[in-house]
């Protein structure tokens, strides 16, 4: 595969700032990967995160929003874009020798037939590749980490699942907890890096409520921003004050998230 380049630029000229961070972390994990053809992006959503990750087009692309897959199509990024849920992957067994999701199965209430369906649709030798958060991603937060130095620990675990209502993660694991969910849907884990340190968090969810506008972008014209060739101009500002946070290091024991990567179970 060919990879894209000056990742943390690129999505900055698409998102804003605390989502091209995050998404700049996880593109810098994907690229060290080996990505094995068909390849399958499970939750495609606007195709802006594999048109940044990629250099080439990636064989399929699958996500329930048609709005969102409407969008993908003006990225070119995908062979075949498919509007289905996880649960119902219209492809025969063993198809995919690599599949991803990037921050989308927190988002899915009822994991486990998103899980069985990926396993089905794998190929033996095949590897899927997850970010998902942990539960430190809601700690890592202005509010949480205030609340805890006051003392007040009850209320800061309160906030912790209004946020996690907010962003409807249904589901935010310890590391291990969630290599046990794989486990029991027949997967092993065969790698995994944490990331996305208590700074960094804080960083973005202290700039989340500027994006207010961006958000109101999103839902009106299903793009991040109001004159996207203005935005162009500008990212680079952003781009010098933060590129030195949009790497993964490698010695990183704690974040709150974390990449997987998960090959079939033996029998």
């Amino acid at each position: 595969m060919q990879f894209g380049r000056d990742t943390f630029y690129r999505y900055l000229q698409e998102a804003p700032l605390p989502l091209a961070l995050e998404r700049a972390l996880e593109c810098d994990i994907l690229q060290r990967q080996e990505f094995a053809r068909p390849i399958l992006d499970v939750g495609c959503g606007d195709s802006i995160f594999a048109s940044r990750v990629f250099d080439e087009r990636i064989d399929v692309g699958l996500d329930p929003n048609g709005v969102e897959i409407d969008r993908a199509r003006t990225y070119g990024a995908y062979d075949e874009l498919i509007e289905s849920t996880g649960d119902k992957i219209p492809k025969p067994d063993g198809t995919f020798k690599t599949i991803f999701s990037n921050s989308v199965l927190e988002h899915i209430e009822d994991l486990g037939p998103v899980l069985d369906e990926m396993h089905r649709v794998l190929a033996s030798d095949g590897v899927v590749y997850l970010t998902l958060p942990t539960e430190k991603f809601e700690e890592h937060t202005v509010a949480y980490q205030a609340l805890s130095l006051l003392g007040l620990r009850a209320t800061a675990r309160s906030y912790a699942r209004h946020f996690n209502r907010f962003w409807r993660h249904f589901h935010a694991y310890p590391v291990e907890d969630w290599a046990k969910l794989f486990n029991e849907h027949e997967f092993e884990v065969s790698q995994r890096i944490e990331y996305c340190p208590r700074a960094i968090g804080v960083l973005d969810d202290a700039l989340a409520p500027l994006c207010l506008p961006n958000f109101l972008a999103k839902k009106t014209l299903n793009r991040w921003f109001v004159w996207p060739k203005l935005r162009s101009l500008s990212a680079y500002l952003p781009y010098f004050m933060f590129k030195s946070c949009a790497k993964v290091d490698p010695d990183m024991r704690s974040g709150g998230l974390v990449f997987f990567a998960l090959r079939k179970a033996k029998s």
